[in-house]
């Protein structure tokens, strides 16, 4: 029997952080979700949600009518069977088996720490086909994304299409994937000096990764990827991701992760090459049913800086609360940039 299903769903929260300066923020996330059934097996579902919030420092409350802002946050279309799925709209869209420090981190922004796990998304086609194996292919077109987004150091140029795919294959004991994206880039943006031309260029990306069970997780991401610029001009960014965790039977449980991640940049012409390390150790446990507990360590090898993060989860009915503490050298436009208290209360109908 064919039918459809509307659904209204909200998120809404608040938070106040303790920094130098102090914040507080306020967020609404409603969203409209429809479901329609066109076949035995077949579906066409939509979703829209749009992102309300505002934020004012501690000693200028004024702020919060100055700062008040709504942004689309998803809108999408999508057709799905039992074995594949094509999606259009603004949506989200990741992959890769890294947890934290993500070479893979493509097309969104999550940050672990985050409870909400808020994301914008990309505007885009997106199909699925799963085969039987397991095994499963993805292709892309992505048109108007034109911000950075992901790791991206290049905006996209505008008005151009970005495209790729991912092929994910079952392996002994894991699963493995190859992965290429394809845009032009914008000539007006870099953060450095290592491309001087002053012609729109192209990136090409190629990544491998692979998870794996063998007693322990492991897992990788690699990524090689060139940006050209004319016929003489290139700059190529490498990426690797390694990461390892374990649950250990203590109580009721303890997870313990570590990652560790690699990035060079190394401009043809200029002759510059910039490294970059990053390591983060993740423990976590659960207190009863309701608690949660999470410490994540990240240090940075080239500025030999430490980051810190501790943080406290209750999650229950529609409720969840967060609390956490943090500290990182530094002030940046992040909410856990410098050293404060962040407390959080988010609501679910």
């Amino acid at each position: 029997m064919l039918g459809y299903e509307i659904m209204f769903n909200g998120q809404a929260s608040v938070w106040s952080v303790s920094t130098h300066e102090g914040q507080l923020g306020v967020r609404y996330i409603p969203e409209i979700s429809a479901s329609q059934k066109v076949g035995e097996g077949k579906n066409i579902d939509a979703d829209i949600s749009v992102n309300l919030f505002s934020m004012a420092h501690f000693n200028s409350l004024e702020e919060f009518g100055e700062n008040a802002d709504a942004k689309l946050y998803r809108l999408w279309l999508r057709y799905s069977t039992a074995q594949y799925e094509m999606r259009l709209g603004l949506q989200k869209i990741n992959f890769g088996p890294a947890k934290i420090l993500r070479s893979l981190m493509w097309f969104d922004r999550l940050d672990v720490r985050d409870p909400l796990e808020l994301t914008e998304g990309v505007y885009g086609l997106l199909g699925r086909y799963f085969f039987l194996n397991n095994a499963n292919i993805w292709i892309w077109g992505l048109y108007g994304n034109d911000e950075l987004k992901g790791l991206e150091i290049f905006e996209t140029a505008e008005d151009s299409l970005e495209f790729g795919g991912r092929y994910q294959f079952p392996v002994p004991r894991g699963e493995m994937a190859f992965s290429f994206h394809h845009r032009n880039i914008d000539k007006e943006f870099w953060k450095g000096k290592m491309l001087r031309s002053m012609t729109n260029g192209t990136e090409n990306r190629y990544a491998i990764d692979g998870s794996f069970d063998v007693g322990v997780g492991l897992w990788f991401e690699g990524l090689v990827g060139e940006i050209k610029v004319g016929a003489r001009e290139s700059l190529w960014n490498t990426f690797l991701t390694l990461g390892t965790d374990y649950t250990f039977d203590i109580g009721p449980g303890i997870h313990v992760l570590y990652e560790h991640f690699i990035e060079s940049i190394d401009s043809e012409k200029s002759g510059e090459d910039e490294r970059y390390a990053l390591s983060a150790l993740s423990i976590d446990f659960s207190i009863g049913l309701l608690d949660n507990l999470s410490a994540i360590a990240y240090y940075d090898w080239k500025q030999k800086e430490a980051h810190y993060y501790l943080g406290w989860q209750r999650a229950y009915d529609n409720w969840l609360i967060n609390l956490s503490v943090f500290s990182s050298p530094g002030d940046g436009e992040d909410i856990y940039s410098g050293s404060g208290v962040l407390f959080m209360l988010a609501y679910y109908h």
